[in-house]
């Protein structure tokens, strides 16, 4: 039955009007959810379709394109069980317990509780997509003014449906429960322990098949390790969409150009195309199987170059980087590091692969404080102990040697699919999957000196390359000049 109802005011008695527009208003209320389903566009229908088939649906979108009501929308549908004849998303064929999710209690009640349940008038919910007649209990949650933790309501089953309003705020450890069947988290956390807290509630969801949910927000943390999953390496259980304003037809041209208007420009693509900012989280965010490669034998008319980047208290590390210059392609096919490791141990770990390769080195080599003997500069105790260094630190063929340059580059050429690291060499993953920026208040969002060891290495490396050599010029075939100890 449509909550549509035409009605001829005119030629009604008005003793019979209120009546009728008594029952107008409940249908409206109890067909809420039907109608803003019947009201969604395509791709939300789309999205909501997805959800039969993945176990995680991440919706990333533009501000004002309806994605939180479109995840509501679904979560409406789960407590009543009533889905139209045309729903295509996934059915509970019980009452389910569901999750919601926000950054804050404020957040979690003015998005996600009020777009599910409405206003409290007269102390009763009211304007919602659930209707208050199928609204069976409430539970406040402590500290936030008609902030809810738990609404039951009345499922076409006859048993009680559970939505349970948590918040980021909080903290993983704040999150507590049984069995989820169904999540909705809106806005991105930054904690990055949160998703696989609720992905644990949800692994006996569903009758024991496993729980499942939504992702819905507007990218404002930037590439962060769930983004990059969902855009460049899903799973089979993973379903990811990004929409902007051209896919919102109900935003009229002068709202558009206000609030384009408005955004800061760095932020325009993310708040109208969906795109993740740059300049926050992860640097190399791309996915770890598409940086990757399986060992291969390095064929001898390649070239070859070692990196360092000095260290004692911190770690010190060393890399092997070979390139393929007919294609343009580079591979870091050897690598070690390590803490209070001496230049000769470090010499005697990497020398199977290292002797006679030259090695680029960065500039504090040539600090005499950070050696253990101060006689020497801290590259003589590596020249020493058996490392092939370049007469010169690392820099640009120009001179310079901005990190930021390095950083783009190998970026690019690890987008391109020209960049690939070894299999095994878990320390430089590691590193890869965990470098990034710092946020700021200003905006200029500097990179994080931790966990930079290998990437700085790499780095001196891929500068330094203009020195390379032939693999097969090395060792018992044409050696590479040796230099000389500086004094």
């Amino acid at each position: 039955m449509s909550s549509q109802l035409s009605i001829d005011y005119s030629k009604i008695d008005k003793s019979k009007l209120m009546p009728l527009l008594e029952e107008k208003q409940r249908r409206l209320r109890v067909y809420a959810a039907r109608d803003a389903y019947r009201s969604m566009y395509d791709w939300q229908r789309e999205f909501v379709a997805a959800t039969s088939k993945y176990y995680e649906s991440c919706l990333c979108a533009a501000n004002q394109i309806g994605k939180t009501y479109t995840g509501t929308t679904i979560d409406a549908m789960h407590l009543l069980g009533d889905y139209p004849d045309d729903w295509e998303g996934h059915r509970f064929e019980f009452a389910p317990m569901c999750w919601a999710l926000g950054y804050s209690m404020e957040k979690t009640r003015d998005l996600l509780q009020t777009a599910l349940f409405g206003g409290i008038v007269g102390g009763e919910f009211e304007g919602g997509l659930v209707p208050r007649e199928r609204i069976v209990s409430r539970e406040s949650a402590a500290g936030t003014a008609n902030a809810m933790r738990t609404v039951r309501v009345k499922h076409v089953s006859g048993e009680l449906s559970t939505i349970q309003f948590w918040s980021y705020s909080q903290g993983q450890h704040a999150i507590m429960g049984d069995i989820v069947d169904w999540f909705h988290i809106d806005e991105e956390p930054k904690d990055q322990n949160i998703r696989p807290q609720v992905l644990t509630r949800t692994i006996n969801g569903d009758n024991k098949r496993g729980g499942r949910g939504i992702y819905t927000f507007t990218p404002e943390n930037g590439r962060t390790s769930l983004v990059v999953q969902f855009m460049d390496t899903p799973s089979s259980a993973q379903f990811f969409m990004q929409k902007g304003w051209d896919d919102a037809p109900h935003m009229s041209t002068e709202k558009r150009e206000r609030l384009l208007a408005q955004y800061p420009a760095h932020q325009r693509d993310m708040r109208t195309k969906g795109i993740p900012m740059l300049g926050h989280g992860r640097i190399y965010d791309l996915g770890e199987n598409f940086i990757t490669c399986e060992p291969f034998e390095i064929p001898e008319h390649w070239f070859v170059i070692n990196g360092m980047d000095f260290g004692y208290d911190h770690p010190q590390a060393h890399i092997k980087l070979v390139e393929d210059r007919d294609n343009g392609d580079f591979y870091v096919v050897n690598a070690y590091k390590a803490s209070q490791v001496s230049a000769n141990d470090a010499w005697g770990s990497v020398r199977s692969w290292a002797e006679d390769i030259p090695t680029a080195w960065p500039q504090d080599g040539l600090q005499h404080e950070k050696a253990r003997d101060a006689s020497l500069q801290l590259r003589n105790h590596y020249q020493i102990a058996g490392f092939n260094l370049l007469h010169n630190h690392a820099t640009w063929p120009d001179g310079g040697n901005s990190v930021e340059t390095g950083i783009f580059e190998i970026n690019d050429l690890m987008r391109k699919g020209k960049f690939k690291i070894f299999i095994g060499l878990r320390q430089v993953l590691d590193e890869v999957l965990q470098y990034h920026r710092d946020e700021s208040k200003d905006g200029n969002n500097k990179i994080s000196k931790t966990m930079d060891d290998c990437l700085d290495a790499i780095r001196y490396a891929y500068m330094m390359r203009r020195y390379a050599v032939r693999v097969g010029n090395i060792g018992n075939k044409i050696k590479p000049i040796k230099f000389q100890a500086w004094g």
